[in-house]
């Protein structure tokens, strides 16, 4: 919601797709603009309540899809809506895209809008958390969008999960704001992890505009704080999105080098003259016959004296 005090200057007139209007900056229901406070909150001015979202200085383009989402049953329908509201942020500029919203199947609409997102280097970040155990979690789903998991306070995933996750972020106990007028709220649901992922995203995006979309995610994933097993872990993908770290953590971009092949030439050995060897054989002859030589009167004398006694 573009009256919301925290969200002032931060939000743009998006697009509405209820039917009731065109501009998609007005929030009935609440939880969009839970959400974008946790992207966008501009920091308050007074001392007593320090409060902002993750990427205080991004920009909002709201896509308002449903006036009660909890009582929408035709999911064909919400990921068509989905795919819409993918495809108008994308043409309004936006580089990372935040979805909430899950359907439990894929439509060829969805997909056709997140490839769209994909070839205009846009990051789209959704929810991995279905409403009941055993759904499937699109667009978290297909290929490129990062699906992020709900974590309680204890740091362990307490939702249900449609697909594997990338990434987690708190879920439990969150603070945000409302719609309109002053103060702020306190709030649990799976899709609250979003606005933490999204907003380190854009985060990153800011600090490291040479950065593409896949590699906005690689960065994210290697600054994540990182579970204590083999990764990615079936709850928490690679950990709980660290925004400070993904921001200060140096990209690595350097392309691979292949080293030069090396022509090493290891030369023959010098053929060995044999007539030292043969000259060394000869003389230790000759010492030995010297010896023979000289033991041999010794040797006779020894054996005369023996006969003679």
């Amino acid at each position: 919601s573009s009256v919301a005090p925290s969200l002032k200057g931060a939000v743009l007139p998006g697009t509405n797709l209820t039917g009731s209007g065109k501009r998609g900056d007005g929030d009935c229901f609440g939880t969009g603009t839970f959400i974008a406070s946790l992207i966008a909150a501009r920091p308050d001015d007074r001392p007593d309540v320090p409060f902002h979202g993750v990427a205080p200085e991004a920009r909002i383009f709201p896509v308002r899809v449903s006036d009660d989402p909890p009582k929408i049953q035709d999911h064909a329908w919400l990921a068509k809506a989905i795919a819409v509201g993918i495809k108008d942020a994308t043409d309004a500029g936006a580089k990372v895209i935040a979805v909430g919203l899950v359907a439990t199947v894929s439509v060829p609409e969805l997909r056709a809008a997140v490839a769209y997102a994909h070839e205009h280097d846009v990051l789209i970040v959704a929810s991995a958390s279905p409403a009941k155990d055993g759904q499937l979690a699109f667009p978290a789903r297909l290929p490129g969008v990062v699906a992020v998991s709900p974590i309680g306070e204890d740091g362990t995933s307490n939702g249900t999960l449609g697909t594997q996750p990338s990434l987690a972020g708190p879920a439990t106990n969150v603070i945000g704001v409302g719609p309109e007028g002053e103060g702020h709220r306190v709030s649990s649901a799976p899709q609250l992890a979003v606005g933490f992922v999204a907003g380190a995203a854009a985060l990153v995006r800011d600090y490291h505009p040479e950065l593409s979309a896949p590699d906005v995610l690689q960065q994210l994933r290697i600054s994540a704080d990182h579970p204590s097993t083999a990764l990615p872990n079936q709850t928490l993908g690679y950990g709980v999105v660290n925004p400070y770290a993904a921001v200060t953590t140096v990209p690595d971009n350097d392309q691979p080098v292949t080293p030069p092949a090396e022509q090493l030439t290891v030369p023959l050995p010098e053929r060995p003259d044999p007539a030292p060897a043969q000259r060394a054989l000869w003389w230790a002859g000759g010492v030995t016959a010297a010896a023979l030589l000289v033991a041999g009167p010794t040797i006779a004398l020894a054996a005369r004296r023996r006969r003679e006694k």
